[in-house]
C-alpha cells in the first residue's frame, strides 16, 4: 500500500521497467537521465547493453522525453543484444526512435556511427570489470568528445575504472562534476570535458 505514497517518477527510478531486467541503483539512474534532461546531447554511445532496463533505458527515455538525440547501444552477447531489442519493440515502442541496438565489438561497430555522427556528445562506459580494457574505450571515443561533452563512468570505485579514474582526476581537460559513492551508489563519476589539448607548434 505504501507503493501509491511514492512519486510515480521516483517510483520509475527506483523499479524501471516492469518487462525489462535493468541494474544500477537509483542514484545512477537518475544522475543518468537527469545529465541527458540538462545537456540535451544529441549524439550518445554506451558500452554495455545487458538487456536494456539500466543505463539504456534512462539515457533513452531521457533522449525521448527531450524529443531529440539518439543512443548507440553495444553487447558482445548476441543473444542478450537480441533479447533488449525484442524487449524494446514489444514494450517500448515510443523509445526506439532513440535507441540503435549495436552487438559485437564497439570498435568495428562504432566507427560508421560516430563518423555519422560527427561527434560524442554522451559517453557511458560500463564494460568488462578490466582497467586496461575501460581505459582503451575512453582512448577510443576522446577525439571525437567535444568541449561540453559529458562522460559518465560506472564502477568508478572498482579495478574497472582504476585507470580512467586516474586519467581524469589528472585532467586539465575534464572537470568532474559529480560521484556517487556509497551507500547511494557503487560509484559512478559525471566528467565534462572543458577543452581540447593545445596544438603543437608549427615546425
Amino acid at each position: 500500500m505504501a507503493r501509491v505514497f511514492v512519486a510515480r517518477k521516483t517510483r520509475w527510478f527506483v523499479e524501471g521497467h516492469p518487462k525489462l531486467d535493468g541494474q544500477l541503483w537509483l542514484a545512477d539512474r537518475k544522475l543518468l537521465y537527469e545529465t541527458v534532461h540538462a545537456l540535451q546531447p544529441t549524439n550518445c554511445f554506451e558500452i554495455g547493453t545487458w538487456k536494456g532496463g539500466g543505463s539504456t533505458l534512462f539515457i533513452a527515455q531521457g533522449l525521448q522525453d527531450n524529443g531529440r538525440g539518439v543512443l548507440h547501444t553495444i553487447e558482445v552477447d548476441p543473444a542478450m543484444a537480441a533479447e533488449a531489442r525484442r524487449n524494446y519493440e514489444a514494450h517500448l515502442p515510443h523509445v526506439l526512435p532513440h535507441v540503435d541496438f549495436h552487438v559485437g565489438d564497439y570498435r568495428q561497430e562504432y566507427a560508421a556511427s560516430i563518423a555519422a555522427a560527427g561527434s560524442v556528445d554522451l559517453l557511458f562506459l560500463d564494460g568488462a570489470e578490466d582497467a586496461h580494457e575501460t581505459l582503451a574505450q575512453y582512448e577510443f571515443f576522446l577525439p571525437h568528445m567535444r568541449g561540453g561533452s559529458a562522460l559518465l563512468v560506472h564502477d568508478w570505485l572498482t579495478d574497472k575504472a582504476r585507470l580512467i579514474r586516474e586519467r581524469l582526476e589528472n585532467s586539465s581537460e575534464w572537470r568532474i562534476e559529480n560521484v556517487l559513492l556509497p551507500p547511494r551508489s557503487v560509484g559512478c563519476a559525471l566528467a565534462v570535458r572543458i577543452s581540447f589539448p593545445p596544438s603543437p607548434p608549427p615546425t
